[in-house]
């Protein structure tokens, strides 16, 4: 455990958990409960370990395969299509499974939409502590690449705050009748996919910086600057329509 991977993971500790603790002080009428507030993170952390001998195995037939493109021979397409593969895809969907796991241990007690959001805050918290750990312990690690990762902190928190939202309302569609629960789920899962794979293909896996490119510089930058851009918009939208959300129940007894 080198000295950027523990900067890393702390930076992601505090700032996160900053964000996150402000969150749950603010439900409406009052917070969870602290079981309900941080066993999710604790299950969180679980998503990065599924996801990781999945993507590497992955990688790993691809460099076994003679016929294979490399990433810096790939077009923007090709690039697209490994970064949905690695990342946006599979992280997701791993997420994805977690917060249903999570939702099926709190079934009676998860009372309203602001509560799935919370829990998806949860899963990506978890992740992005693992994640911060692992890229950071990386040889390849350096000063520039770490700060780059850092605007990147509540990607992965942000994402599944709006995977929360859109189950939550699904489920306060079913219960209501008052819009589409399965347009919902939809989004739950394609939004959050759609935004990490066009982040990761501007950043990551964009092969024109990796080439030296101009093209790929000022993709990189868009990257970053169109993240950075999400993330303060969910924030400050979930701040601003707490009250919105905590009145939107998720229990049939209180939803009738």
């Amino acid at each position: 455990m080198n000295a950027l991977s523990i900067i890393s993971t702390a930076v992601t500790v505090v700032f996160l958990g900053f964000l996150y603790w402000r969150m749950v002080k603010r439900e409406i009428p009052q917070p969870v409960g602290w079981l309900q507030a941080l066993l999710p993170i604790a299950i969180g952390c679980l998503s990065m370990p599924i996801t990781v001998p999945v993507s590497m195995r992955y990688l790993k037939a691809l460099s076994a395969d003679p016929n294979s493109v490399k990433l810096t021979d790939m077009t923007f397409l090709q690039s697209l299509e490994r970064s949905f593969l690695v990342a946006g895809g599979l992280e997701e969907l791993a997420k994805l499974i977690l917060i249903l796991v999570i939702l099926l241990i709190f079934r009676k007690k998860v009372k309203n939409v602001y509560e799935y959001i919370l829990i998806g805050a949860c899963v990506g918290i978890g992740f992005s502590v693992f994640e911060e750990f692992f890229y950071g312990a990386d040889d390849e690690a350096n000063i520039v690449s770490t700060v780059c990762r850092l605007i990147s902190v509540p990607a992965h928190m942000t994402f599944n705050m709006l995977m929360g939202e859109f189950l939550g309302r699904a489920k306060f569609c079913k219960l209501t009748g008052k819009g589409s629960a399965a347009l919902n789920y939809v989004l739950a899962l394609l939004i959050p996919i759609t935004i990490h794979t066009l982040y990761d293909v501007c950043t990551t896996l964009n092969s024109s910086m990796m080439r030296g490119e101009i093209s790929g510089l000022v993709r990189a930058l868009i990257g970053y600057v169109c993240l950075l851009v999400f993330e303060i918009i969910v924030l400050v939208r979930c701040k601003k329509k707490t009250a919105m959300f905590c009145g939107m129940s998720t229990l049939a007894e209180e939803a009738a």
